[in-house]
């Protein structure tokens, strides 16, 4: 790929979140693998999904979620819709693909957006 490509497509992808061709084969190349349907809510239901600083999901059974960001609290209702996870907030409604690799969890918004990774871990009582 050329700089200028390089460059485009970084601006696209890192500054605007506009996924770029071949986004998808790249996350796959990179240990990640797509998740699906019924098999995200197996994944996330009854655990966290955190980057370990700065916020966190808790993604209840049955569809509550409690967001933690900035030390403040949202109560929100997760569900999956179109092989997507999506919950709605004072930003509207938020779908994301998901994407696990065996340590991280990453989830790319349909929409426009930058892509987060975490970790997944159970949720304490």
């Amino acid at each position: 790929m050329g700089e200028r490509k390089l460059a485009a497509a970084c601006l696209m992808f890192c500054v605007l979140g506009i996924p770029t061709p071949g986004s998808a084969e790249n996350a796959e190349a990179g240990g990640f693998k797509r998740i699906r349907g019924s098999a995200i809510q197996r994944l996330i239901s009854g655990r966290e999904f955190s980057d370990g600083v700065h916020w966190r999901y808790s993604f209840q059974p049955g569809g509550a979620l409690t967001e933690y960001a900035m030390s403040r609290r949202q109560d929100l209702r997760w569900q999956t819709k179109d092989d997507a996870l999506c919950w709605r907030s004072a930003r509207g409604e938020e779908c994301f693909e998901v994407w696990s690799s065996s340590t991280t969890l990453r989830l790319q918004p349909v929409a426009l957006g930058t892509p987060f990774e975490g970790r997944l871990s159970r949720l304490v009582p």
